[in-house]
């Protein structure tokens, strides 16, 4: 029974009566929310106090108080969205002042040293919920609902636990749910565009509407922004692939936590106004040398929609590679859940590699990418040409040992800093590249472009997983994309949302198809 609607601007008084019908005729969502006493686990310090819920997330917005927090991604925007709280029972800790959020750790080899971050003003700030424009897909707005579930009084030195709590919201819950694109435009220098003939030929016998635009190398960035919009706006495009580095068809050079001149694609694909941060198109690049070199890597794009593989051992296996580092979770229970993830759904097999463990080498590594296995998963630390987190590192001096011509070459999703660079000689590049005529890399690869942090990318991949498996999307840039979401549906900071966002591009067909 509500008596008190919590608003932005305070509390208002209303009459049951017009409540309930108020409720009943408008409101979309319910949620209650109960947080046992007994579960509030807080380690004291000098000044400040660990928190700790079971079934909670803690809020993520860097030097403000680190609270339980519970999110949701709704239909609509803000001010389109009303929320109501009933407070049920609370509960007042004396001398308990949670500890503020601290900046994300760096996936790079060489951890930087970060000031302590403590922000006054944030712990005056007590608004039971906040609302944040997400951005639309589409045409469809997406904001994200966040209730805190304690606050702090620093009259009294006390946190208050909100401990029943009932939500109602007036949108619907947004979910990305599979859907049904059919239209691509490939943008290719004149240096490769007949390397995308065969796989714009065969993505047309799959009933695919495939338009080629050919530009000179270094076109201007406008020049290159407008006409994706154009086929956007004119063929309600589905499917992006550039083909060239970053210095062909340039990038967006923008501001992240990883770098202050971070390259990024993202701003060609945002086509709903200010403050839109999701693509309205699934992306991708290819990098490559010559003609030949285009058409080898989406030769494996091609395959993998076909699954005709001599050796398909690999349609149901994955591999999970996990450092030994992170916590709340770490690497390796994100890997796990991953790994689980995909075997409750599919039956899918895992081959793991933790760091600590004497199998956690390259050799074995390569032998399992000669095997095959549709999916890899590897959350660590990462150089740009390797990934270190292994008993013996991984670099891009061990993809030409791999013998996976006849294998299922699989799908990589990289959580590691600057693997992902979209120039040649990196790891994501290499492993994109076919290096000789038994090592054909990878099908797709995902990687982050700059320094990345530690927990987002993470929670990230876990989302690709998670959805994927929900929803079993049919092709890769829904899945990844659904990621992104799920991220942005439980971190609560939304730089950093919109920083990996920013990061993280896909090498391969966006179209490929993972759900047949």
């Amino acid at each position: 029974m509500l008596n008190t609607i919590f608003t932005e601007g305070g509390s208002v008084r209303t009459i049951l009566i017009s409540f309930l019908l108020f409720s009943f005729n408008v409101f979309a969502g319910t949620e209650n929310l109960k947080i046992s006493p007994n579960g509030i686990v807080f380690s004291k310090s000098a000044a400040f106090s660990k928190i700790s819920v079971p079934g909670f997330e803690l809020s993520k917005k860097v030097g403000a108080p680190e609270v339980p927090v519970k999110s949701w991604l709704l239909v609509g925007k803000p001010t389109d969205i009303q929320v109501r709280m009933s407070i049920t029972k609370t509960l007042n800790i004396q001398n308990l002042k949670p500890f503020p959020t601290q900046p994300q750790d760096c996936r790079c080899e060489t951890k930087e040293k970060k000031a302590f971050q403590y922000n006054r003003a944030a712990y005056e700030q007590n608004q039971p919920f906040e609302l944040s424009y997400v951005g639309a897909f589409r045409g469809t707005p997406i904001t994200r609902l966040d209730v805190y579930m304690a606050s702090y009084d620093s009259s009294n030195n006390s946190t208050r636990f909100l401990t029943d709590v009932t939500v109602d919201y007036s949108a619907e819950e947004y979910d990305l749910k599979a859907g049904s694109y059919t239209d691509y435009l490939i943008v290719a220098t004149e240096k490769y565009a007949n390397g995308t003939k065969a796989f714009g030929d065969w993505k047309k016998s799959l009933g695919y509407t495939v338009y080629t635009e050919t530009v000179k190398s270094a076109t201007s960035l406008d020049a290159i922004a407008a006409l994706i919009r154009k086929y956007y706006t004119e063929k309600g495009i589905d499917f992006v692939i550039l083909v060239g580095d970053e210095t062909e068809i340039p990038m967006y050079r923008v501001s992240t936590s990883g770098s202050s001149d971070t390259p990024s694609d993202l701003q060609y694909y945002t086509m709903d106004g200010a403050g839109d941060n999701v693509a309205d198109m699934f992306s991708g690049r290819i990098v490559a040398t010559s003609e030949a070199d285009v058409a080898a890597r989406l030769d494996k794009a091609i395959e993998y929609d076909k699954k005709t593989y001599k050796n398909a051992m690999g349609l149901e296996q994955m591999i999970g590679v996990a450092s030994n580092e992170g916590s709340g979770p770490s690497d390796n229970e994100y890997i796990l859940s991953i790994e689980k993830a995909f075997k409750d759904a599919w039956n899918i097999s895992s081959t793991h590699y933790y760091q600590n463990n004497a199998d956690s080498t390259a050799d074995n590594l390569t032998k399992s990418f000669s095997e095959g296995a549709l999916w890899m998963f590897y959350l660590g630390h990462g150089s740009g040409t390797s990934w270190p987190s292994l008993q013996q590192p991984y670099s891009v001096s061990n993809i030409p040992a791999m013998s996976n011509r006849d294998s299922v070459k699989s799908v990589i999703i990289d959580v590691a800093c600057m693997n992902g660079k979209l120039k040649r000689g990196y790891l994501g590049t290499s492993f994109s590249a076919v290096s000789n005529e038994n090592a054909w890399g990878a099908a797709g690869y995902y990687g982050g472009s700059v320094n990345i942090s530690w927990h987002p990318p993470a929670v990230m991949a876990r989302g690709i997983a998670f959805e994927h498996t929900k929803n079993k999307y049919r092709h890769l840039g829904e899945a990844l994309l659904a990621g992104q979401l799920y991220l942005a549906a439980n971190w609560n900071d939304q730089e950093d949302v919109v920083d990996n966002y920013e990061w993280y591009h896909l090498q391969g067909d966006p179209g490929m198809l993972i759900g047949e």
